[in-house]
């Protein structure tokens, strides 16, 4: 299996537009990352539904659960930049791009130390700021070309589901 080819800087990439074969272009999300970042989703939406129509003891429980895997989930996909650039050459930013990977933990657990619906408002905060790095991350050929087109889904659910605990804890 070969690695998929560099397209560069944006001249790079239009000097290359006739060259370079449409799966290059917009290369398909590879299926287990489809199907488990979906999978990934069930607890959100399950845990949001429990907090918002459960009954009080359920609804206590199912909200620090919310709370705990959108902790663990934001740090887990703080470490996909750490896997990153694991896999890069020596020099090629390599601070910036492991400290970055460990900002989205940090943010993660400082939700600990906020009450109330202000650590989904934060929370919300967090996942969309790590969208937009991923964003940047994928411009600068650092993460895959496809990896936006699985974060936006994933990241708009999460969101969503992270507003409607707002909503219910205000």
């Amino acid at each position: 299996m070969s690695a998929a080819p560099s397209i560069g800087s944006p001249k790079t990439l239009f000097a290359n537009m006739g060259t370079l074969r449409p799966e290059e272009m917009n290369p398909q999300i590879p299926a287990p990352a489809v199907i488990l970042g979906a999978a990934g989703l069930i607890p959100f939406l399950l845990l949001t539904g429990m907090w918002l129509i459960g009954s009080d003891v359920q609804s206590a429980a199912a909200r620090n659960a919310l709370v705990a895997y959108s902790i663990a989930i934001l740090s887990f996909m703080g470490a996909v930049h750490w896997g990153l650039a694991m896999n890069s050459a020596p020099g090629d930013q390599l601070w910036r791009r492991y400290f970055a990977s460990i900002i989205p933990a940090l943010a993660a657990t400082a939700t600990a130390f906020i009450e109330g619906g202000l650590q989904f408002i934060w929370l919300v905060v967090c996942f969309c700021g790590l969208l937009i790095y991923d964003l940047y991350a994928v411009r600068q050929g650092e993460a895959p070309r496809w990896y936006p087109r699985l974060r936006w889904p994933l990241t708009l659910v999460v969101c969503a589901c992270l507003v409607a605990a707002v909503l219910h804890a205000t």
